[in-house]
């Protein structure tokens, strides 16, 4: 009875382990619904309980909530926070802690940023500092991100290059050289977002042009689930016999080497699960972004950056060695379930299956993202100007307006407005 009781709580422990995404769900929501203070309550309080495994990554979506709040000094103070973490594990990372993650469960570990989530801390660290005055930071994340985009790219395929690239990175680092008066720096990059990015319209590079650059979240980011294929074998004699099921419903596959399958319940066998990540596209309600300066209608965004495609690229690149982290892992978990049979027993061989049938994936990702970023960019004269967005469904019809920003430039300056996270 003692053994049992000691079962169940293990097991409850197991199962009671709610995953990142259902964390952040309510945070999530109530950010892209828009209302911000009370996503950033629940994600102040998701950090404030979170373990170290997961807290630099609720720091990148409270410093995101604080982005779009307007609180430009505690969106920079929690994104410089993540990125130096991440940083750290980057350059500290060990081959044991590498051996333990894929060995005991990915998600065990602290989370580590994909590339382009990288590049895009820096990019939004830039917003921050531009947004609130100090250009000089702007000016250094923008040079970080120009060495990490070197970084990143530099062992790919020019066709790699093209699906992973960050094209709102290099927008604003093209966009901080031309401020800057670095016209030939400017048109490197504005060359590079030409070739990714047709849609946008040419740009001549011009720092004596009193200009607008607007710049609009649309729908959000893929999330990460956990699949899972479970299965069960056992030996007879020099025979294997079993079965696999499949997370999309379809009927289980029987197996068996020589004959057909017969299951007997005298020879239990090994449960196992082959868990893996994978990622499911979010709703999408807005399809275009209509730009009203000074109450007329300017023009519709056009996309810059679609990161949903570049989340999903990134995610299949690595897909190949995350089975195959995935199915050594089980496979040592199955072994383990084996040996420990033959030595502890009935209970110790229920509980081995109990812990294999709920193997879950890493699913921990970046979820305050955006599907894609719009960019909508215009001549302005000098003076103070209002402009606001009006976000256009499937059909044409108005679905909301964004908050109305206003703002006073000088002539020849250029002016950065932000727009964030519209479903």
């Amino acid at each position: 009875m003692k053994k049992l009781k000691i079962t169940s709580v293990i097991l409850l422990l197991v199962i009671g382990c709610a995953t990142y995404s259902s964390k952040m769900e309510l945070s999530r929501d109530l950010y892209y619904e828009g209302r911000y203070e009370e996503a950033l309550a629940s994600l102040s309080k998701l950090v404030d309980d979170s373990s170290n495994n997961d807290r630099y990554l609720f720091f990148l979506e409270r410093g995101k909530i604080n982005l779009a709040l307007g609180e430009y000094d505690a969106a920079i103070t929690d994104l410089r926070a993540a990125e130096e973490r991440f940083s750290e594990i980057e350059a500290t990372v060990s081959v044991g802690d590498l051996f333990k993650n894929i060995l005991i469960n990915p998600g065990h570990g602290e989370y580590q940023p994909e590339s382009h989530e990288k590049i895009l801390i820096n990019s939004y660290l830039l917003l921050a500092y531009w947004l609130g005055g100090d250009r000089e930071g702007a000016f250094v994340e923008r040079k970080r991100i120009v060495g990490r985009l070197k970084q990143y790219l530099g062992n790919f395929s020019e066709e790699d290059r093209e699906t992973l690239d960050v094209p709102f990175a290099r927008y604003l680092a093209a966009l901080l050289y031309e401020v800057e008066g670095l016209e030939e720096d400017a048109a490197i990059e504005y060359r590079q977002v030409d070739k990714l990015c047709p849609e946008v319209p040419r740009h001549d590079v011009n720092p004596r042009l009193t200009e607008l650059a607007l710049f609009i979240e649309a729908g959000r980011a893929p999330v990460k689930v956990s699949r899972e294929i479970r299965g069960y074998l056992r030996k007879e004699g020099s025979d294997l016999v079993g079965f696999f099921t499949f997370p999309d419903g379809t009927p289980p596959i029987f197996f068996r080497t020589g004959v057909s399958p017969v299951i007997s319940i005298d020879n239990p066998g090994v449960l196992f699960t082959f868990a893996f990540p994978d990622y499911v596209r979010q709703e999408r309600l807005i399809y275009s972004c209509r730009v009203v300066i000074d109450g007329i209608e300017a023009g519709e965004a056009v996309p810059l950056d679609l990161i949903e495609e570049t989340a999903l690229s990134a995610f299949k690149k690595k897909l190949g060695m995350i089975l195959l982290k995935s199915a050594f892992r089980t496979y040592v978990k199955t072994l383990a379930q084996t040996k420990l049979k033959k030595k502890g027993g009935g209970v110790v061989d229920i509980l081995g299956k109990v812990l294999s049938a709920v193997d879950k994936a890493d699913t921990r990702s970046w979820q305050t993202l955006p599907a894609e970023i719009d960019l909508y960019r215009m001549e302005v004269t000098a003076g103070s100007h209002e402009v606001y967005v009006k976000f256009i469904g499937e059909h044409g019809g108005v679905l909301g307006e964004s908050e109305k920003v206003t703002f006073s430039l000088e002539k020849g300056k250029k002016q950065i407005v932000y727009i964030p996270g519209p479903v």
